[in-house]
């Protein structure tokens, strides 16, 4: 297969969908042989936007593998229906890559997992953010060595989205209970993990819908991971955030402080990424002499769907891992679905996946 270029279908052609089909159709390693939908209109319209044959429209996964044979599946249908279509698509000899999140339950999530194990095929799930500029130099920097063992990971996420107001007043996240953590925080539990290195272990979370919110559910929440390095060694991740902070806002991609052993660095999940470390460590002064230093830019792509496309593409060639393995990427899902499991009980709950 890696002289071939691999065969993709895409399930589900909703508007998220347009990114992904462009990107299948400007990869040269990739035939787009197949777009699904069980509205067919809605693959026939797909296929007249990108001016594809008509013939690639189908209203079943089954029939799409039965005439196309697709080497893999991207599946852009909505998060109850991940669970559905990826392991029927692995039950059909496809490889997947999928939106995120991987399912709305753990249970599903497990039995997808299982079902890759059992087919033998590649499956993972696209995390944009980790092929960030800011993410890539955050982790340059960390793994370098510059601020020491890390120990902890601070993350603010401020932003006043108004999906759910004005003329868009039916959109899915205004009517959701937990439209904060469910939707959104996904995408800053698993940057604390690529940054940190370290896996969740627990977490107690306390949300609220603040007065001003235009949300139905909680808009707001904080959280506190307690997280474990491979070696053992703990590290506290603590999460602030809101849907309705208009005024003074993040990055979409949060502002962060990564503490370790020997200073801080700092990122506005964007140009900025910066560290403050200790000039000398035997330094006995009650406030110790600090020396700045900035991370290098990055030269590599930085379009998530793009580089995970690609990578995805790649894997499949070589056998190798891919970026957001559904095996690893199942535990920042599990950090979200804690999270409201904690928000509910009021208590402290352990992570498990």
């Amino acid at each position: 297969m890696s002289d071939q270029n691999i065969r993709v279908a895409v399930v589900g052609c909703g508007g998220m969908a347009r990114k992904w089909v462009a990107e299948a159709i400007a990869h040269p390693g990739i035939e787009l042989v197949g777009l699904v939908d069980l509205d067919r209109e809605a693959a026939r319209a797909m296929a007249e936007r990108y001016e594809l044959p008509q013939t690639l429209a189908f209203d079943s996964l089954a029939d799409a593998v039965r005439a196309a044979q697709p080497d893999a599946v991207f599946d852009v249908t909505v998060p109850a229906a991940h669970d559905k279509v990826t392991i029927e698509a692995l039950g059909l000899g496809c490889h997947v890559l999928g939106e995120k999140p991987m399912s709305d339950t753990l249970a599903k999530a497990r039995a997808m997992v299982a079902a890759a194990k059992a087919a033998g095929k590649t499956y993972a799930v696209t995390q944009t953010r980790r092929p960030a500029g800011f993410a890539q130099r955050s982790v340059g920097m960390i793994r370098s060595g510059a601020i020491g063992d890390v120990q902890e990971a601070h993350a603010d996420f401020y932003i006043g989205a108004r999906f759910g107001a004005g003329e868009r007043s039916g959109d899915f996240r205004g009517q959701m209970d937990y439209p904060l953590i469910l939707d959104m925080s996904i995408h800053t539990f698993d940057t604390a993990r690529q940054l940190t290195g370290a896996d969740p272990v627990r977490v107690y979370c306390h949300s609220w819908n603040p007065r001003r919110s235009w949300y139905k559910g909680d808009a707001s929440a904080h959280c506190v991971f307690d997280m474990k390095l491979p070696n053992g060694d703990p590290v506290v991740f603590t999460y602030r955030g809101s849907w309705t902070n208009e005024g003074c806002q993040t990055n979409w991609n949060a502002d962060w402080r990564i503490v370790g052993q020997r200073g801080t660095l700092h990122t506005d999940g964007g140009a900025v990424v910066e560290a403050e470390v200790v000039r000398n460590e035997s330094d006995p002064g009650f406030f110790r002499e600090l020396e700045k230093a900035s991370a290098p830019p990055f030269e590599g792509e930085t379009d998530g769907h793009r580089v995970q496309i690609r990578d995805f593409i790649d894997a499949i060639r070589t056998g190798r891992k891919p970026m957001c393995d559904c095996e690893d990427n199942i535990k920042s899902l599990a950090m979200v679905l804690a999270a409201v499991e904690s928000a509910k009980a009021g208590r402290p709950v352990d992570v498990a996946w």
